[in-house]
């Protein structure tokens, strides 16, 4: 095994480049430090394991063992709690909107009151949730956490007559008495500016409790926001992120296929601004590689994205996820295999730059 001494001194050599991909797709003990030996052979040094509600009641001492075994070949370790809640990414059940129904984002509806299995993140018991899961995350020996994500609900609906309109989240009383108390007038129930405003800084308060939270712990916080800043997606102003105290790493995910972009200008265009913020405010910027749900025929638009995003300044490169998410058929790609060994290739090229 490499010791963690000799990988952060190959890390110096390598002109700090972080390379890995999420994982979550085995939870036997040997399987697990089989796959990432091989993470190691194939040019990572970086890994996120997910840390899904699942796993806290299930998994807690075999969380530490992956962690632990994950660090021993010598990779950096950053947890994600993956769909906890549904307000995060991933493919995740969640308990918690089943058990703790009243704290769930109410969404606003004229017709009467409707919930969405989707956690409000202003919920006291939602953040006492994400507290414990934050202490699990710091006894697990982790470098650290990853934010991926964090989102409130918005859709558009089209009613009778072909008239479309815009619902969202979250209007419970708890963020109808903030939003009245920060702008002194009681919620509305179109999407208005102040609205926009509101739903932004719930999320950014969000992340500054967890970010808080986890810093006291010792953890490193990285958070990636959706590729577009649009009011939409919540987070519109990256620059707020980025400003915040305890957030270490920042980063998106331009995902071209998923959101039916040419994949250089996209990437190019995302990784550019977040290093361009990054720089301003003295943080590491990351950007995640699409590497599941690749069409055949398509799998080299992984290495140009790799290579736009090197070449745009960006040092920490991650990939959803380790192996072309062969283990799951929902974001399996086509030819997982052509697709890692892609991704493998340029992670490999990178290290010796």
């Amino acid at each position: 095994l490499i010791c963690t001494k000799v990988i952060a001194y190959l890390l110096l050599k390598r002109n700090y480049m972080k390379l890995g991909a999420s994982y979550f797709g085995n939870r036997t003990l040997r399987h697990v430090k089989k796959d990432m030996e091989k993470m190691i052979e194939d040019g990572c040094n970086l890994v996120v394991h997910t840390m899904s509600e699942h796993d806290i009641a299930y998994h807690s001492q075999t969380m530490i063992d992956i962690v632990k075994v994950s660090r021993d070949v010598g990779l950096e370790v950053f947890l994600d709690p993956w769909g906890i809640g549904r307000v995060f990414g991933g493919e995740s059940f969640s308990a918690f909107v089943k058990l703790f129904p009243e704290a769930r984002q109410r969404l606003s509806f004229t017709e009467g009151d409707i919930n969405v299995n989707k956690a409000c993140i202003n919920s006291k018991t939602f953040r006492d949730k994400m507290s414990q899961w934050i202490d699990l995350a710091a006894s697990t020996g982790a470098e650290g956490v990853f934010w991926d994500e964090p989102h409130l609900f918005y859709g558009e609906f089209t009613e009778l007559f072909g008239k479309t309109r815009k619902i969202w989240g979250c209007t419970c009383p708890t963020c109808k008495d903030i939003f009245k108390n920060s702008f002194d007038y009681e919620m509305p129930q179109e999407f208005t500016d102040d609205v926009m405003a509101f739903r932004q800084e719930t999320i950014l308060n969000f992340l500054e409790f967890l970010s808080d939270h986890s810093s006291s712990k010792g953890l490193k916080n990285a958070v990636c926001v959706l590729p577009y800043s649009e009011a939409k997606y919540g987070i519109y102003d990256w620059e707020k992120v980025v400003k915040l105290k305890n957030v270490d790493i920042f980063g998106s995910d331009p995902y071209w296929i998923s959101y039916n972009e040419p994949v250089g200008g996209f990437v190019k265009k995302v990784s550019g601004e977040v290093v361009r913020l990054c720089k301003k405010f003295d943080k590491e910027p990351q950007i995640w590689i699409q590497g599941y749900r690749i069409p055949a025929g398509r799998e080299d638009e992984v290495s140009t994205a790799i290579k736009t995003a090197f070449d745009s300044g960006v040092r920490n490169i991650a990939t959803w996820c380790f192996e072309g998410g062969a283990c799951m058929t929902y974001i399996s790609s086509d030819q997982p295999e052509i697709v890692w060994d892609n991704i493998s290739k340029e992670f490999k090229h990178l290290q010796q730059k």
